[in-house]
Formats: C-alpha cells, structure tokens, sequence
C-alpha cells in the first residue's frame, strides 16, 4: 500500500530455484500515480517476460528480457487489456481487450476518437439488458476482443470484431489458432459461454463446444488434440460445483474429468488479504498424460492432478492452507502461491508432494504483531447437518477472562470460509474479541449437497445453522454471552439484516454492502436478473411475489432492535447503495440506532482492493461501532 498515494504498488520479483535468490525485476518509479506490474510470464523460447502494467495509465502488456532489463510497452488498448497469451514460437502475444468492436479497416471510428455527443452532455444510452459490471462501471455498446501483437513490431491486428465478448484466449501448439470463450448468440437474456477457435491467418471461426453452464480457463495439450477448461453444465446458476472438463480441439463432445471428486475446482476460499495476481487455468504435464488444477475442500485448497481417464490425485498435500495459484516447471516441479491463517501468500517449491517456502516477504507479521491461530470448530445443526467453522481467540488469551463474540458471516452465499489470513478478523481479535467463523449451507469445498443447501431458502436452514454455531460456542467458558456482535458483507450482509430482523440477541451489527430487498436488487444489480432467480429456486418477479418479499429482510424492519451500522460503496453495481438506503430509511423509520456509511468511488471489493484510506476507515468503523456497545 501507497498511503501517500492512497493506492497499491507492486513488482515482479525473480526467485532462483537452486539458490532461493529474490530480487526485483521491475520498480514502478516516481510517478503521478502508483504502478502495479502484474501477471507475469515467460516466453515459450524462456527469453521474454511479458506482464501487466498501469505505468502508462491504463493496464497494458510489457515485455523484458528474461534476465531483467529496460521493459517495452507493446500494447496500447484505449481500455486497457484483460488478458494475454503468448504463442508457441514467442513472436506474438494475443490480447483480451475491451473496444466498440469495430476495425479501423471498417471506416468506422475507434475507441480513443469514440465520444459521443451524449457522452459529452452527461447523456448515457442504455440498449443491452448487460450494460454495467461491479468494477468496470458501464461499458454498454463495448465488447471484449481479441487482437494480435507482433512483439518485435508492435504492430496490432484485431481478430474479432462484433457485439460479443471474447476471454480467456490460448494458442494451439502450432500456433494456428486461438481458441477463446465467448458467448455468441443474440438473445441475451440467458448467457451460456462456448469454446470457439479462430484461425489467425484466415480469421475462419468455429465452434469447438456448445456449452451448457459455465465455462472459463481454456488449456491446449501438448499434442494439440484436446482443450481442458473449467466449467459445468448446469445453465446460468451461482450454487454448483465447477470442474475439470476436455473436449476434443476440432469439437465434439465434453467429458467431465472431475465430478467423482465432488468438490470445485479452484480458489472458493474468500481472504481480505489477497494480492498475487495469477491466474487459474488447467496445466498439462509436459507429456500430455495428466492436467493439473486447484480445488477447495473442507477449507483448504491443494493443487491435484487428474488424467484423460478421471484419475485424480492431491499434488501438495497442503493441510490448513491454500493454493491460489500455481504453475509447473518442466521437470515436474510445482511452484504455488500458498497461504495460511497467519501468512498472506509466500511462493512455495512442491516435489513429491512435499513443500519448502522460498520466500518470506511477509516476515514482519511474525515478528512486529500479535498473530492469532484460529481453531477449527463444527457444530450440528437443528436437522442433522454438521457445520465447519473456526474460533479466533486473541493472541494474548487468558483462559480466567469473558471475551466478547463477533460472528462473521462471508458472502456469495457460495463463497467459503477457510485458511487463509483474515486481516479484519485478526484486528478484531486484537481489540479483544473472539471471532466465530463459519462455513453455513451453501458454502463451497464440502460437496454438491452442501453448496445447493441455500438455494431457495435464504434466511432458513443457513439461519438455523448460524444460530446453532453461537448457541454452541456461548457455551465455552470464555465467552460473555450477553456481548455477542455481528457483521458481513454481501450475502453475509444480507443475513446480518435477517437476524436483526429475527432476533434482540446481538448487541450490535455492521452490516456491509448488504442486501435488504431481494425484489428491487433484481432491477438494479448487475447480475440480479438471472442470480436472483438462481438463488430462490427459479422463482422470477412474475412468478412467486410472495416468496421474494418473504425472503427479504425489510419485511421484517419493524421488528429490529438492534444498533446496526450500514457501510456500503456508491459504486457497489452487484448490492447497488439502494438496497443499504433501503435498510437505513426502515430502520430509522422505527427509531433503531443506525449510521449509514458511505464510501464515494468505491464498489463491492472495498473491503478488499479499496483504496487503502477507505479500508482502514471502514475497519475503524466496524470496531468503533462494536467498541461503543460493549
């Protein structure tokens, strides 16, 4: 974090595998703002390093010598690139980039030439039901393309064109085509992305699976013969498993590779305190016979590996960690980006299934604070169900003292709790509180049957779950039961609001980025028009009024007792401000003990990637609040 600059900076580091050596690579310099290089990757012929960079104000891709050097810019995209891939023989890198979808060939204008008359008067035309996106803003009338560099030229040709958005893009290993993500059907209204290639000298395009469910992360093997990516086939849904699939690279049908497993493949274990950017995607093994992938179980989250025929095998054995990213060296070797509950993410080596830790760049946490060691905790819910969760007690612990309870509640509702380092968390236990954690429900890491248990009934049995959790930890004998606390975000800002709505028996709560009215978040979230519907069931505005109004927490206002704080983000697209406006105005309306705060030019993830000054006001809030009630 810059605090002066009230921003974030990184750097590419370069670490030798025999000696452990770390040095930098990249240094963002004096500039007006602060620079982030990120996502980097070796060229196939191991003489390039290609990153991400702002240095030139938007994220563009950069290009240095293996051995470190003076970086070239060879993209300028007017907004900016998502992704890139390089080619098999290291000449061309090809880029995911936001543009009107046009060619300068068509006659018509370009991005950087592209304002329009009612932009200029403050006028924005709406015309696709997908305009905006939670930390994007609006981008209606723009679409992700992809586009060829020539890295020696720096010459650009843009490969698609159209209303469509193209991800996730990788070269076959001869370098003829690019297989890329898209969704290219004209009703918009229900979006299933498929598995398209294009070859990039004649631009002819095909389509290599027709998907049935999510689909992301594309990976050719060494012979060319099949496409691995992540995905399912369960249409437009947020509560299901996503796993490993390949399907044949000429097309045809997909055969999932991972379903005995019963868990999803990647990182669903959520952390405010998150900063390497690599990213998931399947990786075959040099000679084609297994593809490697992370996946979340019971909190942790490893790296495995399966072959062609469904044999699945744990590569890191990491037990009370997790894997957010990785990639194999050719001689077999893993190299992770791993975290723990009292380490953010150190790069780790892992041979034979045994790890060593090769840098320590988050070595002042044990040695400048108080790091708490959480306790994994379960409990049996009203029906049977066993319930995950941990305890935080603070650094200091005294057995003879009472300590107050915060109760944490994640968000999604399919995100997952886990173990990692919760910063937030680790400050509340600080501050003298036990944090409880828990995993209700709906949580991802603990099978099919679990992640779905939510669907169509928030506020029920993961309300039920929650309440058994503190009925069971009150019992310890640490614990003051009459300073019980409460707060999440998101999903968990939603429940928040539901037990103040349904319970006097928390002191106080700091809801956050919250939903309050499940019926006008449809209208107003970026995703609410398909996920609301998902998350109750398949019941729409049109079909069972009574259960998304019984479902959502303002219908029970005139019941709350409890001081509660609001904190959301102006920007927030996914829980829009309307929804914590909602909950402030009912609440004030029968005289509870509220603030609401809001944070300008922020969105969703200010609890994650906010600007730094707002994040430490937020968490002075949330303890100020707390401190106030106890």
């Amino acid at each position: 974090m810059d605090k002066v600059k009230n921003a974030y900076r990184s750097a590419l580091h370069q670490v030798d595998r025999n000696t452990l050596s770390d040095r930098p690579l990249t240094y963002g310099g004096d500039t007006e703002y602060a620079v982030q290089d990120k996502r980097p990757s070796f060229s196939p012929d191991g003489k390039l390093i290609a990153y991400v960079s702002n240095r030139s104000g938007k994220p563009q891709v950069l290009v240095m010598p293996t051995n470190g050097g003076e970086p070239i810019q060879v993209t300028d995209m007017p907004n900016g690139v998502k992704s890139y891939a390089w080619s098999p023989d290291s000449a061309w890198i090809v880029v995911a980039a936001r543009t009107d979808g046009t060619r300068a060939s068509d006659g018509l204008p370009k991005d950087e030439t592209d304002q329009s008359e009612t932009e200029t008067q403050d006028v924005r035309v709406i015309r696709n039901l997908r305009f905006h996106g939670n930390g994007e803003g609006f981008y209606d009338g723009k679409s992700i393309h992809l586009s060829l560099v020539e890295v020696a030229t720096r010459k650009v040709r843009q490969l698609t064109t159209g209303r469509y958005n193209e991800t996730h893009p990788c070269f076959s290993p001869d370098g003829k085509r690019v297989a890329f993500i898209s969704w290219r059907d004209d009703d918009e209204r229900d979006v299933t992305p498929s598995i398209y290639a294009i070859n990039v000298n004649t631009e002819e395009m095909n389509t290599v699976y027709q998907g049935r469910g999510g689909v992301s992360a594309l990976s050719y093997s060494p012979n060319g013969e099949w496409i691995a990516f992540f995905g399912h086939d369960k249409g437009e849904v947020s509560g299901t498993n996503s796993y490993v699939w390949v399907v044949p690279a000429k097309g045809g049908e997909a055969r999932c590779l991972t379903g005995s497993m019963d868990r999803p493949q990647g990182t669903q274990v959520g952390t405010d305190a998150r900063y390497e950017t690599g990213e998931s995607r399947p990786i075959w093994s040099t000679d084609g016979t297994r593809i490697y992938f992370t996946a979340t179980r019971n909190g942790d989250c490893s790296v495995y590996s399966v072959t062609l025929d469904g044999d699945v095998r744990e590569e890191t054995r990491t037990a009370a960690c997790v894997v957010t990213s990785f990639d194999v060296a050719t001689d077999g070797e893993l190299v992770v980006a791993q975290e723990s509950p009292t380490c953010p993410a150190e790069i780790f080596l892992y041979a034979d299934g045994e790890g060593r830790q090769v840098t320590d760049h988050n070595r002042v946490l044990k040695h400048a604070y108080a790091v708490a060691e959480p306790e994994p905790f379960s409990v049996t819910s009203h029906d049977g169900w066993t319930i995950p969760g941990w305890v935080l007690r603070p650094a200091d612990f005294d057995s003879n003292k009472k300590y107050p309870l915060v109760l944490e509640i994640h968000g999604g509702p399919h995100s997952s709790y886990g173990n990692t380092f919760q910063h937030e968390f680790q400050l509340l236990a600080a501050h003298g509180y036990v944090v409880l954690y828990m995993n209700p429900r709906g949580s991802h890491g603990y099978g099919e049957r679990f992640v779905q248990g939510c669907i169509g009934d928030w506020g029920g049995n993961d309300y039920q779950d929650l309440m058994a959790a503190v009925d069971e930890v009150i019992k310890l004998p640490y614990i003051d039961s009459d300073l019980l606390f409460v707060t999440g975000g998101s999903y968990g800002g939603y429940m928040t609001n539901w037990i103040v709505g349904h319970t006097d028996r928390f002191r106080a709560a700091v809801t956050q980025r919250c939903i309050s009215n499940i019926y006008s978040m449809y209208g107003t979230s970026d995703i609410g028009f398909w996920f609301n519907k998902a998350e109750l069931g398949g019941a729409d505005l049109w079909d069972n009024e009574e259960l998304i109004m019984e479902r959502s927490p303002i219908r029970y206002a005139n019941n709350v007792k409890t001081p509660t704080k609001i904190i959301h983000s102006e920007e927030d697209y996914r829980c829009p401000m309307e929804q914590g406006q909602q909950w402030f105005t009912a609440l004030k309306r029968f005289s509870v003990d509220t603030e609401f705060v809001r944070f300008a030019g922020e969105n969703h993830d200010l609890s994650r990637n906010g600007k730094p000054h707002n994040r430490i006001a937020r968490l002075k809030h949330i303890v100020e609040w707390f401190e106030h009630y106890r």
